[in-house]
């Protein structure tokens, strides 16, 4: 893909940040607001298990500097899954069937497209990493109101999950994930499949562009940005 001189500014990731957006409530739904509400496109970014982390924090003011109005609901309320717990399978599992299914997390999806579409938000994207890969394709699914989505280093992605997506989806895996070409490919017949796209970082380990990032490592803040940089690409075609 090429970069417009917009997407070529973006903004580079740093290694300590301070956040220059808010935290408010969408009813009792904790979130992090970043970019002007006068805005036209927004974007719902579903964090990786780990939660509020300055990474997620970070990227998200980086959309909201390219003109998008992010919403990043704390669909974990607080309680994210820490490395131990990851790294327990019956947690993990657990985790999954439960705070982390699409029966729990659906409500606040909508919440969320309720709220773009009270502010008079025209376009909205969704951008998941880790689990919040899995919600995302979900999403766009079951839901209206979604004129597309990314995935970046996803995880719990099965057999037919793209083949039901009904808009445009980005797919950036890692090294760790599968391969998903069988599953990219099974959009092909979908009218809106010339505006998906896919980019593997094989150079890059799951989490690079979220939680588990070390972005004062020169490499890894390069090759966040180049994710960035195309996630900011995909959503001006698309929003």
């Amino acid at each position: 893909m090429s970069f417009p001189a917009a997407c070529c500014n973006t903004p580079p990731v740093k290694a300590t940040y301070a956040a220059k957006g808010t935290k408010d409530k969408i009813d009792d739904l904790e979130c992090y607001f970043s970019g002007s509400k006068a805005s036209k496109r927004g974007i719902l970014v579903n964090y990786d298990i780990f939660g509020m982390h300055a990474n997620v924090i970070q990227l998200c003011d980086i959309l909201g500097e390219m003109g998008f109005y992010v919403v990043l609901p704390d669909l974990v309320h607080g309680k994210p899954l820490t490395e131990a717990e990851v790294g327990n399978s019956e947690t993990f599992s657990s985790f999954c069937k439960n705070a982390g299914s699409w029966e729990t997390n659906e409500p606040s999806y909508q919440k969320v497209l309720d709220y773009f579409k009270q502010n008079n938000v025209e376009s909205v994207g969704a951008i998941g990493f880790c689990w919040g890969g899995k919600m995302v394709v979900t999403a766009l699914s079951k839901l209206k109101g979604l004129k597309g989505g990314a995935i970046v280093h996803p995880a719990l992605i099965e057999a037919g999950d793209m083949a039901k997506v009904n808009a445009p989806l980005m797919v950036l895996p890692s090294k760790d994930e599968p391969d998903f070409t069988a599953e990219f490919d099974s959009m092909k017949d979908k009218a809106f499949f010339s505006q998906c796209f896919m980019e593997r970082f094989d150079d890059m380990f799951h989490g690079f562009c979220g939680a588990r990032g070390d972005w004062g490592n020169a490499e890894q803040a390069k090759r966040a940005n180049d994710a960035i940089k195309l996630l900011v690409e995909f959503f001006n075609k698309i929003l």
